[in-house]
C-alpha cells in the first residue's frame, strides 16, 4: 500500500503540468516580436490612412470628369474599405490571438489585404499608362464626356468587384480552415491550381512594376536632358515626380511581399510568421494619400 501510493504521487504531478502548458499554445501561431511587428505596422497604417483619406476629402470637389481624379478618387475607396477590417487585425494581435466574430468574416478581413493590394497595383497601373501615354503624346483624351460617365465606369467597377468577385474569391480561399479561435493562417489550404495562379500574378506584377520603373527612368532622364536645371520650373516634372512617388510605392510595398511570396509558397509552413509581416507592409501603400499634400503636386493633380 505504502508503495502503490509513493508511485502514484509520483507520476501525477507531471500529467497535470502537461495540460496547463499545452493549453495555451492551441491558438496561438505568431510569437512575440512578431506579432508586436504586425501591431506597430497596422497600427501606423490606420492612423496614417485615415489622416491621407482626411486630407484628400478635398478631392471630391474637383473635376469628376478628370481620368485622373477618377483614378484617385477609386484608389481612396480603396483604402478606406481596406481600412475598416485593419482593426479587427490589430485587436486580434493584441488579444490573446482567438477570434470571436466567426470564420466568414476571418476570411472577408484575411482576404482584404490581398485584395486592397491588388486593387492598389491595378488604380497604380492604369494612372501611369495614362500618364506616360499623354508625355508621349499618344492620347490627348484626359476626360470622360460627362461626369456620370466617369462616376458610372467606377461604379461599375466595384459592383463586379464587390458582388461578383470577392465572394468568388471567399469561397476558395481557406478551403482548409485553421482552429476554430484561429485567423489569418490559410496557407495550409493553397492547392495546387492556387500556387500556380498566385506565382503567375506575382512574377506579372513584379515584371510589370520593373517595367512602369525604367520607362519612367527613360521619361526622367529626357526631361533633365531637354531642360536641364529649368526641369523644376516644368509642370510636366512635377507630374513625373508624383508619378515616382507611386512607383517607389509599389517598389517598396508591393514588390518585396511578391519577391518573397514565390519562396513562401513552398515552405509554408516556416515561413508563415515572416509571411504575415511582409503581406503587412503592402498596406503601407495608404501612405499615397500623403503624396498629393504639397501645394505644387496638388496643383498639378488638380489640373492635368
Amino acid at each position: 500500500m505504502t508503495m502503490n501510493t509513493t508511485v502514484d504521487n509520483i507520476t501525477s504531478p507531471p500529467v497535470t503540468t502537461n495540460q496547463t502548458s499545452e493549453a495555451p499554445s492551441a491558438s496561438a501561431h505568431l510569437t512575440e516580436p512578431f506579432r508586436v511587428a504586425l501591431i506597430v505596422i497596422y497600427t501606423a497604417v490606420l492612423l496614417v490612412g485615415i489622416t491621407g483619406l482626411t486630407v484628400m476629402i478635398n478631392l471630391l470637389k474637383t473635376n469628376i470628369r478628370s481620368l485622373t481624379t477618377i483614378a484617385f478618387l477609386n484608389l481612396m475607396v480603396a483604402h478606406f474599405i481596406f481600412l475598416l477590417t485593419v482593426p479587427f487585425r490589430i485587436y486580434y494581435y493584441v488579444s490573446p490571438q482567438k477570434w470571436e466574430v466567426g470564420q466568414g468574416f476571418c476570411k472577408l478581413v484575411s482576404a482584404m489585404v490581398h485584395i486592397h493590394m491588388y486593387m492598389v497595383f491595378t488604380i497604380y497601373s492604369i494612372l501611369l499608362t495614362i500618364r506616360f501615354l499623354q508625355f508621349y503624346k499618344k492620347t490627348q483624351r484626359t476626360e470622360f464626356y460627362r461626369r456620370l460617365h466617369g462616376l458610372g465606369a467606377s461604379a461599375l467597377m466595384w459592383f463586379i468587384l464587390l458582388v461578383i468577385m470577392v465572394p468568388v474569391v471567399l469561397k476558395q480561399y481557406g478551403q482548409k480552415t485553421p482552429t476554430e479561435k484561429q485567423c489569418f493562417k490559410f496557407g495550409d489550404g493553397i492547392t495546387s491550381h492556387v500556387y500556380n495562379l498566385n506565382m503567375v500574378i506575382s512574377i506579372f506584377i513584379i515584371t510589370v512594376s520593373c517595367l512602369q520603373t525604367c520607362i519612367q527612368v527613360i521619361i526622367l532622364r529626357s526631361m533633365f536632358l531637354k531642360y536641364g536645371p529649368a526641369s523644376r520650373s516644368q509642370q510636366e516634372f512635377w507630374v513625373q515626380i508624383q508619378n515616382l512617388s507611386f512607383i517607389f510605392i509599389m517598389l517598396t510595398c508591393l514588390v518585396p511581399y511578391l519577391l518573397f511570396r514565390l519562396q513562401y509558397l513552398k515552405n509554408i509552413e516556416s515561413l508563415h510568421q515572416i509571411n504575415e509581416v511582409f503581406l503587412a507592409i503592402t498596406g503601407l501603400a495608404c501612405f499615397d494619400m500623403l503624396t498629393f499634400t504639397g501645394k505644387n503636386i496638388c496643383k498639378v493633380c488638380w489640373t492635368r
